[in-house]
């Protein structure tokens, strides 16, 4: 995958109000091995269903034409925050396990919280999405969304692990490594980015969705 070598882009104005850390369950643990486990239960997404979920996680690398503006989706799901995205795609043309995702996002506008990453995707269907970060044989990240139908709307859950859990280095990296590059400022930026982001789904999500407004 090339760099996409993007700027964070001027924030949008939709009249949202995007969610409070206080609407989300956070569990936050450091696990035995060292690593950080952020398990975050969102509050019902309203209005939102499986089928939506599904279909936005296969096309939100592409141009959204929504409410008279022509804009990148990805933007939609944080108006602030995101930068851009880029997946590959199987010989179906599907975002789908074993494909790799490349990821830029600023959390909270705070260039100190900058994310640039490229990752392997692991689980990619109408029941959750998750992908990984694997270097020098060690997995420092994994990061996971489930979701599923209720009558308030979709429950959408997310847990993140960051930290070596196996390889040669993994007591090193999780005490010297990891508290500098995830250190408890960077996880509060993560998690009020994480709530925030999936809080924007029911604003635009069910719209966006009947009109089917993203092209490729």
């Amino acid at each position: 995958m090339a760099s996409l070598g993007k700027r964070l882009p001027a924030p949008y104005d939709f009249g949202w109000t995007l969610r409070a850390v206080d609407d989300c369950d956070v569990v936050e643990t450091q696990l035995g091995d060292g690593r950080y486990e952020i398990r975050l239960n969102h509050a019902p997404l309203t209005g939102v269903t499986t089928e939506m979920l599904e279909w936005w996680f296969q096309v939100f690398d592409g141009t959204a034409t929504y409410r008279g503006q022509t804009l990148p989706a990805y933007h939609l799901w944080h108006p602030r925050d995101h930068v851009a995205v880029e997946f590959t795609r199987n010989k179906a043309g599907r975002v789908a396990p074993k494909e790799r995702v490349h990821i830029q996002e600023v959390f909270g506008r705070d260039k100190h919280f900058s994310t640039d990453a490229r990752a392997v995707i692991h689980r990619w269907d109408g029941r959750g999405v998750g992908f990984h970060l694997d270097v020098a044989g060690h997995r420092l990240l994994e990061l996971d969304h489930v979701f599923k139908d209720s009558p308030d709307g979709a429950i959408y859950q997310s847990c993140m692990r960051a930290g070596a859990g196996a390889g040669p280095l993994r007591r090193l990296i999780n005490a010297a490594v990891l508290p500098r590059r995830f250190g408890a400022a960077q996880r509060v930026a993560w998690i009020r980015h994480n709530v925030e982001e999936v809080g924007c789904f029911e604003n635009f999500l069910p719209e966006l969705f009947q009109s089917k407004a993203i092209a490729a």
